[in-house]
């Protein structure tokens, strides 16, 4: 998908979702409803704490009374069971209803399948988020449950013939009694310690609902303020849409647009064209990145360019290139009459250079005797490598008499030169053949009379030049 067109399918997409901000608006009272149900699970839930907490503290009494009165140690760990529960000591049964333990004592076993996370009835307080007036309220009455449990501990001691010896530990030992035992767990002290307990949890269940019933007209005066808020963000919305869509205009489609031009331009073979975006965003990023790739693809072309009209060894002009620009300069020589010579050039026993001292000695031979010969030449003349060690020279507009004064030139510069090979000197000479243009030469006649000239001098002795 192209940015034109996602841009498009944006703007639509953005009318879409401030349409759904009017679907919105109508759906709130809905949302504040369903708040409330969910403020009525809440309540529910604070109603099963507290109910915990008032059941848990019964249950420890049946217990508690009926191990007094039958001496079944299984009520004993009835209550051991009930005050771990609370504490968090033990795990917590999924299902925790108020005759939990009735079914649990009916059946003599606990079904370890449905039992939970550890987690006291203290923890559980923390988690529903009450009030600190509250959360103290029910504080307040396991604290009063936790001061009864000592009566009870107290009763369950005796029966075991053990008495607190005045520090709050049962070390004393006597005759177990449980008429004392039950007399503890049915007093008038006992009786008013339960009352106790159930007086904060009243008032917090008043507390509670006194809350919930608050909080339901503070969500209907925030309904009025959602209404007016989502009025506002509408605004603010399409305010924001007609920002994005202009940037997204003026920073992306249009500088997209100028790189795709850009690159087409490019791409049919223009390499000297470059981008002018300038966003400072990722679109001008790629833009210098594609003028990078340009320079690096005009320097690539320049560079093969040059591979294919050089001499990989030698470094001048190849055969091709040589000749083309040999044709070049007969029709630029016939066109305006002007002089053009031409110049062959041989090595001397070039075969027996190779064969003493080996082939890559022949080419540093081949390299030198390039070297020497374009120190002779004028900036306009052209040297090419046109065989093995063949040469030819290009000399515009110069006469027979002056390319024979370069040939001169050439041939001397190489017999002076010398090659170091494993402490020996290797010295070779050439044979160069002249010859300047005339009115009915074409390239094949030039290029056979300045190779005969070279010839020439070769069967006068080599290490000369000879023009025709």
């Amino acid at each position: 998908m192209n940015i034109s067109t996602g841009n498009k399918i944006g703007f639509l997409s953005a009318l879409i979702i401030l349409s759904s901000w009017g679907y919105v608006l109508f759906q709130i009272t809905g949302v504040l409803k369903e708040q409330s149900i969910k403020n009525e699970d809440y309540h529910l839930r604070s109603l099963n704490i507290a109910n915990e907490l008032r059941q848990s503290s019964d249950d420890l009494t049946r217990m508690a009374r009926t191990y007094a009165l039958t001496g079944n140690e299984k009520y004993e760990q009835h209550y051991l069971d009930v005050i771990a529960i609370r504490n968090g000591k033990a795990p917590r049964p999924k299902k925790y209803p108020a005759t939990y333990w009735y079914t649990s004592s009916a059946s003599d076993k606990n079904d370890l399948t449905n039992l939970g996370k550890p987690t006291s009835l203290l923890t559980l307080m923390h988690e529903m988020g009450f009030t600190e007036n509250e959360f103290l309220l029910l504080r307040k009455s396991q604290n009063l449950s936790d001061r009864l449990v000592w009566l009870e501990k107290q009763a369950f001691a005796a029966m075991k013939g053990f008495y607190d010896d005045g520090s709050g530990e049962f070390t004393i030992k006597g005759n177990p009694d449980r008429a004392f035992a039950t007399k503890l767990l049915f007093s008038s002290q006992y009786n008013e310690e339960k009352i106790a307990i159930m007086k904060p949890v009243q008032k917090f269940l008043e507390l509670v609902e006194n809350r919930l019933i608050y909080e339901s007209k503070e969500l209907q005066i925030k309904q009025e303020q959602y209404f007016w808020y989502i009025i506002i963000l509408i605004v603010i919305s399409m305010l924001v849409v007609l920002i994005i869509a202009i940037y997204v205009r003026n920073k992306i489609v249009l500088p997209i647009y100028s790189l795709s031009h850009d690159a087409n331009i490019i791409a049919k073979g223009n390499y000297q064209i470059r981008s002018k975006v300038g966003v400072e965003n990722e679109i001008g990023s790629l833009s210098q990145s594609l003028n990078e790739m340009a320079n690096c693809i005009e320097l690539d072309i320049n560079k093969f360019k040059k591979m294919a009209t050089t001499d990989e060894l030698t470094g001048i002009t190849n055969r091709r290139a040589f000749m083309e620009s040999l044709e070049l300069e007969i029709v630029r020589s016939h066109r305006y009459k002007a002089s053009l010579s031409l110049l062959m050039l041989d090595i001397d026993y070039f075969k027996k250079v190779n064969d003493t001292y080996s082939h890559l000695i022949g080419d540093e031979v081949l390299k030198l005797i390039c070297k020497k010969s374009l120190l002779a030449l004028r900036e306009n003349d052209l040297m090419g490598r046109i065989g093995g060690e063949e040469f030819a020279f290009i000399l515009p507009d110069s006469n027979i008499d002056s390319a024979m004064i370069v040939a001169e030139r050439i041939c001397a510069a190489v017999e002076s030169a010398t090659l170091i090979v494993d402490s020996k000197k290797v010295q070779v000479t050439v044979s160069i053949g002249a010859t300047q243009l005339i009115k009915s030469d074409d390239i094949t006649m030039f290029l056979y009379r300045a190779d005969m000239a070279m010839y020439k001098s070769k069967e006068n002795g080599r290490n000369q030049t000879s023009w025709l």
